[in-house]
């Protein structure tokens, strides 16, 4: 309706459509601006990569094999043990960290955060004593960068 009490046959008056479309301008603004202060989060610092060899009594260890570590405050990486025995973890927590080694069935898809784990059926090698599944039974003190380190565990 104008000023001059009349119904306009055509639409709303101009000045509702245009503060219509800065109100619409204003709300994108905003949901752009909130987006970008939602991007990834920045890498983190306290964090490091292991690279070594598991074997058991020399030997490589099962197929399946996966090797964790688990910082003092409750953050994990863990990775798949090669036939060969080699492993590569990566976003490792720096510190003392607890060290898991689970073989084959005993390794989960899980661990890996996988839905399923290769080379599971017909698994060959050296199999993993149960006491290193237990947090605490081998220990790493984890530094920045890159860190190497081999396992040869008692069968």
């Amino acid at each position: 309706m104008h000023a001059s009490g009349k119904v306009s046959p055509i639409g709303p008056p101009a000045r509702w459509v245009h503060g219509a479309r800065r109100a619409a301008h204003a709300f994108g603004l905003a949901a752009l601006v909130a987006l970008v202060g939602c991007g990834p989060p920045p890498v983190p610092t306290g964090e490091a990569t292991i690279s070594g060899k598991v074997t058991v009594g020399g030997k490589t260890p099962v197929t399946g094999t996966t090797i964790k570590f688990i910082g003092s405050d409750g953050k994990e990486a863990t990775s798949l043990v090669n036939q060969d025995g080699s492993y590569a973890a990566t976003h490792v927590p720096l510190g003392q960290c607890k060290v898991v080694v689970k073989g084959g069935a005993s390794a989960t898809a899980k661990d890996l955060g996988k839905t399923e784990m290769p080379g599971m059926a017909g698994s060959s090698g050296a199999p993993v004593p149960k006491k290193y599944e237990q947090p605490g039974s081998l220990t790493f003190d984890v530094q920045k960068g890159r860190n190497t380190k081999d396992f040869d565990l008692a069968p």
